[in-house]
This record gives C-alpha cells, structure tokens and sequence, in this order.
C-alpha cells in the first residue's frame, strides 16, 4: 500500500491513526458478534467461529473477517438477517424527528487533513463514487450494503455506531441550508439528503467540503441529526465519518499499488 498521512480533529481533539486503529478493532468485533447473532457463518480458514472465538480475533483478523462476510451478503439477505432491527431504526428515525419539529438540526463534524494522495485523485474516486460502489463494506465496520440507482444511493448502515443498523436513500442535492457553516476556504462541496424506504425525510443530510493542499488534501466531513437523536449517536458519527475518509483513503492508496504492480 502507497503511504499516506492522515490526521483527524474533532470538536478540537487530534484522534492519532492509533486511536482510531483501536477503535475500528472493537467496531470489528461487534459487527461480527451482531452479524453472526443475525445468523451470519463467521468464519476462517473453514472453521465456524464462535462469540468466544471472535473475542480472540487480533485486529487484522478480525477487519478481514468482517469485511469478507459482509461483502458475502446480498442485500436482500442483510434485510432479512436485519429485519426486525430494520424495522426498529425506521420508527425510531419517525420518532426523534416527531421529537424534533422547530429545532434544529444537531451538526457532527471532523476535520480531516491527508497526505501522499492529491487532491484530484480523491476527488476523482469521489465523482465516480467507486469506494463506495465497490469496497462499501471496508470503509468502515457498520457498513453493510450499498447500491446505486438513477443517480440515488441505497445502503445499510449503523448511524454514530449507536444502536442497530438503519436503511436509507441518500440523493445528491446542489444546495442545502445546514448548521455546518460553508468554509469558503474548501472551494470544493456536496451535499445529500436521506430518506427512509418509504420516501420519509429522516433529516440525516451530508455535507462535505474539500480543498487541495500540498500533495494532499483537507476534508471537513460533516452530515447532520435530528434534534433528538442521542448525544451518542451524534458524537459517535463524527468517529464514524473519521473512520470512513480513513478507509477512503486506504482503498484509494491500496489500489494505486495493486494497479503499479500489474
């Protein structure tokens, strides 16, 4: 893999490759336990792996394991395997928004800034939404499923690594009025909203915003929650969109070197 550096700050706080390492490792360990507690085969090397056995997975075992049997579910089989959780997230989206009306919309934020990739390779690899589209489920550990259609994308995901998964819609917008204060200095932003299955707006909108520096680039990620929405899911969103431009930018470096030695 090409190297790079990344550094991240949220709300004022540096979090090291270290610490977001650490924490990827337990995110790892608890899809795994959820997804086998859904009735997933956890397995390695042809053996069926236990809740014990996956408490003993070191880091990269456990990374491995866990994108490779999410990547083995269609989507159809998470929604199945998530039915019941699914259901729950949507009535609980319905909820914090009923919870919500006349409030504003709770921000989430990190700072990111990487280097040893430049800006127009990122940026290329976010227009043609290939993390996404093809390595969703290494980006980060609660991502499960993501398609495309007309424009729009549907996925599962666990929002701020709170509770279980939720399915949403997301669609590119031109402009969006948010509590995240345009950086003119980022001369590059996007914004989408998120709906339900159903077409209800669950006010869970991204935004991010981007500008290109010496051999590399910053990011402020951002994306918004309901009034309501617990402080553990906000604050945990933001380790989230960390842990997600950190798989970005791993799979951006990873390719780069899988394509020089072919």
């Amino acid at each position: 893999m090409r190297e790079f550096t990344f550094e991240c700050n949220i709300d004022g706080q540096d979090y090291s490759l270290g610490l977001l390492a650490l924490i990827r490792y337990h995110r790892d360990l608890h899809v795994l336990h959820e997804m086998k507690r859904a009735g997933a085969v956890i397995e390695t090397a042809g053996a069926v792996l236990s809740h014990d056995d996956i408490n003993l997975l070191d880091a990269s075992q456990a990374l491995a394991i866990s994108v490779a049997v999410r990547k083995s579910c269609s989507p159809d089989q998470i929604r199945t395997m998530f039915k019941t959780q699914l259901a729950d997230s949507q009535q609980r989206w319905r909820d914090m928004n009923a919870s919500s009306v006349g409030q504003p919309l709770r921000a989430c934020v990190a700072d990111i800034t990487i280097t040893g990739i430049s800006f127009d390779e990122f940026a290329r690899n976010m227009q043609a939404q290939t993390p996404f589209l093809q390595d969703y489920p290494s980006l980060h550990p609660d991502h499960f499923f993501i398609a495309k259609d007309n424009g729009k994308l549907q996925g599962v995901e666990t929002f701020g690594m709170y509770g279980g998964p939720s399915e949403m819609c997301l669609t590119p917008v031109q402009d969006i009025s948010l509590p995240i204060p345009r950086d003119e200095s980022y001369p590059f932003a996007f914004g989408a909203v998120a709906t339900l299955p159903d077409g209800t707006v669950s006010n869970a909108p991204a935004f991010m915003q981007f500008k290109p520096i010496d051999n590399g680039l910053k990011v402020k990620a951002g994306c918004c929650f309901p009034a309501a929405a617990p402080d553990e899911m906000v604050e945990g969103h933001k380790l989230h969109l960390a842990l997600e431009f950190l798989g970005f930018a791993r799979t951006i470096a990873a390719a780069d070197s899988s394509a020089q030695k072919e």
